[in-house]
């Protein structure tokens, strides 16, 4: 099992980037390593499959947990044996609770926890790239979302 596994801080309540996060329709105008992704909306359940365009290549997957705090989903190669990846999304409160009861700031956590007997070679060959473009989704949300609520 490795794990590749980034964060930022938000300055934005939880629900305002998980809405911002759920916005599928969007991702081709501002995010840089999901450039596409289906089903939409905030609500898909576990079990629905998952459709999505990252760092360029097409992936399925079925969504595993969707949470107020949580939303992940699998992918699998060959299956589980040989390679899968386990993504996470988390929304952490952070900071202070504002005026409407809500904490200021949110942690916002991006990993992907990968097993099966082709790991080394996968993460040898897209590992890097893998952790640049999840480094570069969470500073274009950041940016998205600080720059919608300055306005």
């Amino acid at each position: 099992m490795r794990t590749i596994k980034t964060d930022i801080t938000i300055n934005a309540p939880p629900s305002v980037v998980r809405e911002a996060f759920f916005d599928f329709p969007s991702y081709p105008s501002w995010n840089p390593f999901l450039t596409s992704m289906a089903p939409v909306g905030p609500s898909p359940t576990p079990g629905t499959h998952l459709k999505f365009v990252a760092g360029g290549h097409a992936i399925e997957s079925v969504i595993k947990e969707n949470t107020p705090e949580k939303f992940n989903w699998m992918g699998t190669f060959l299956g589980e044996w040989f390679f899968a990846g386990t993504h996470h999304f988390e929304f952490q409160p952070l900071g202070d609770v504002g005026e409407n009861g809500e904490t200021v700031g949110c942690k916002f956590l991006q990993y992907e926890i990968f097993t099966g007997v082709g790991v080394g070679l996968f993460l040898y060959f897209i590992g890097k790239d893998t952790e640049k473009g999840f480094i570069a989704m969470n500073n274009a949300l950041k940016e998205r979302i600080e720059a919608g609520r300055a306005t």
